[in-house]
């Protein structure tokens, strides 16, 4: 899908101009073009039919009945829908800018669809979104919701106003693809991730957030390990400072989990902890198993961007399974005091060195000047110690 958007709303240009729609007769609160995959354009205007408008702060506040507009390129309009009627107030009140870049196609249907929302106004601090698409006739139509509540509303703890950039994700069950968006909700006096799950009709609710899930066997024991988000942060992104391709995705707090056969927790501990306490933030965590110092256990590495000025190397923590499902870290040492393995390569597993030492083979960036060499790891029976070849 196809889209350019712009944003239509000036609060100089307002005060001195009204700004109009297409019609002239109402203010327009904002505005998108958006072309979709049959490559028919529309634009797709939020107008303010009845009501006023105030200066706070500089900024623009709106106060009454809003229309959602659809027209397409000839000026023609296709559909509209009343914000209050969907919303069941009387009243709506924009404050300031609304952005419209935070439209996506969430539910991978090669429609255009845009998040509109407006505090809960129940005390709990949340937003209410509705999520709007434009079908290829430029008809308007929201996608279903289920299950946090009955109301047909997407809610999260996002503090971005009436339009927001909701984390689009790839939710995988029953060996299926599953569109999904990602937020916080506000539980216990924090945030707890969850998500809504496109089931190919409607958006369901889900919580605990599972990251990433595999099995392994440990000397014969079939476990399941789990990567669980346990608080939720909104993911940066490329506006914000340190902002990382790599941990677009996801943000916060995270604990690992195995399970026996039997669905038994035989081990539970916190990534983080393993990070100096940070928060963290990931593209996504493939756990990929391999026994790195040739003990029997099944270990994986979880590693981010190593946060070392510009360093092009990722800091990886090693893992380890026993027999008994619990899960430890295997130590590193050498290369820097911190106990991590680093290396250039952004998959999350290395090479086994192939002659009679025990260890694994890295690329690293970070000690040579406009070129990456090779180095290794090698197991001395407690820790991985760094060599270069």
């Amino acid at each position: 899908m196809r889209r350019k958007s712009y944003l239509l709303i000036f609060p100089f240009l307002l005060l001195l101009t009204g700004c109009a729609d297409i019609s002239g007769k109402h203010p327009v609160i904002s505005q998108t073009t958006v072309t979709n995959i049959q490559t028919q354009q529309y634009t797709f205007s939020i107008v303010q039919s009845k009501g006023s408008s105030a200066q706070i702060n500089d900024k623009i506040s709106y106060t009454g009945a809003f229309e959602l507009i659809v027209k397409n390129d000839k000026g023609i309009e296709t559909s509209h829908k009343s914000l209050n009627d969907y919303f069941s107030k009387q009243k709506l009140v924009f404050e300031g800018p609304v952005n419209l870049d935070a439209s996506n196609d969430y539910n991978a249907d090669n429609l255009f669809d845009i998040p509109i929302g407006f505090p809960a106004g129940d005390g709990s601090g949340q937003y209410q979104y509705g999520i709007f698409s434009i079908d290829k006739d430029g008809k308007i139509f929201s996608l279903p919701v289920k299950g946090y509540k009955d109301d047909g509303f997407v809610y999260t703890a996002l503090d971005d106003k009436h339009s927001a950039a909701l984390t689009q994700i790839d939710n995988f069950a029953d060996n299926r693809q599953h569109p999904a968006i990602l937020m916080g909700i506000r539980k216990d006096g924090g945030y707890e991730p969850a998500k809504y799950v496109w089931d190919g009709k409607q958006f369901n609710f889900s919580s605990p957030f599972v990251v990433a899930n595999a099995e392994t066997n440990a000397h014969n024991q079939k476990y399941s390990i789990t990567a669980i988000q346990t608080e939720y942060k909104k993911p940066l992104t490329p506006e914000d400072e340190g902002f990382s391709i790599f941990e677009s995705m996801y943000r916060g707090r995270f604990d690992l989990l195995v399970q026996d056969s039997s669905g038994k927790v035989t081990s539970r501990i916190s990534l983080n902890k393993y990070f100096g306490d940070d928060d963290l933030g990931f593209g996504d965590i493939p756990l990929k198993f391999k026994d790195y110092n040739q003990d029997g256990n099944a270990d994986f590495v979880i590693g981010r961007p190593a946060p070392i000025g510009d360093s092009p190397d990722f800091q990886y923590a090693l893992f380890s399974v026993n027999p008994e499902g619990i899960v430890y870290n295997l130590p590193a040492v050498g290369y820097r005091k911190d106990g991590y393995i680093y290396s250039a390569e952004t998959r999350a597993g290395f090479p086994l060195l192939n002659n009679d030492e025990v260890g694994i083979v890295v690329t690293l960036g970070s000690l040579f000047e406009y070129r990456f060499a090779q180095a290794k790891y090698l197991w001395d029976g407690s820790r991985f110690v760094f060599q270069l070849n």
